[in-house]
């Protein structure tokens, strides 16, 4: 029997966002590739090109950008400049690490607010061949940045939790 008392813990649901991620991604990826085909027989074999082939991949390549980003981020394959920070003692690594993620967590929301606000105020504008309101494809950055703003809490949490293991190991060994 299966205790659902117990919560998952933070490296689970880091799991379960960087496979979401990967999803949205792939499924983006797969739109852009088919309509990028589409287009290349459209325009090779009839003659004529779809006018709103182009704005789908473009739009469907933003979505893959914002949702693979949160993937790439907890998977660890993001660029990161961190030799610094490991010769640091061990003290100044956490301060470091606090310090960074409450800059990297202020950046993301503030980001989220603007790029919100972008999206929203777009919502009058139309594109211009599938004719559907601006802030469709716009949202992708909102929703990308939220969804790593969650990474980074997820990350900075699973990195919390595992130096305070590592200190009551060291508190109760001789």
């Amino acid at each position: 029997m299966t205790d659902f008392t117990q919560k998952p813990g933070v490296s689970v649901w880091i799991t379960r966002l960087e496979r979401l991620s990967a999803w949205g991604a792939v499924a983006f990826l797969t739109l852009t590739i088919a309509d990028i085909l589409f287009g290349i027989f459209q325009r090779y074999f009839t003659g004529s090109s779809m006018i709103w082939t182009e704005e789908v991949a473009r739009f469907a390549l933003l979505w893959l950008v914002m949702l693979g980003a949160c993937g790439a981020f907890l998977h660890g394959d993001h660029m990161t400049i961190d030799f610094v920070i490991k010769k640091l003692p061990l003290a100044l690594q956490k301060l470091a690490s606090q310090l960074l993620f409450v800059i990297t967590a202020g950046i993301l929301c503030l980001m989220i607010y603007l790029s919100y606000q972008n999206a929203m105020g777009m919502s009058h504008m139309k594109t211009m061949a599938l004719n559907i309101p601006k802030t469709y494809p716009l949202l992708s950055i909102p929703v990308g940045f939220f969804l790593l703003l969650i990474a980074v809490v997820f990350k900075h949490l699973s990195y919390a939790s595992s130096h305070m293991c590592e200190d009551a190991e060291k508190e109760v060994s001789p």
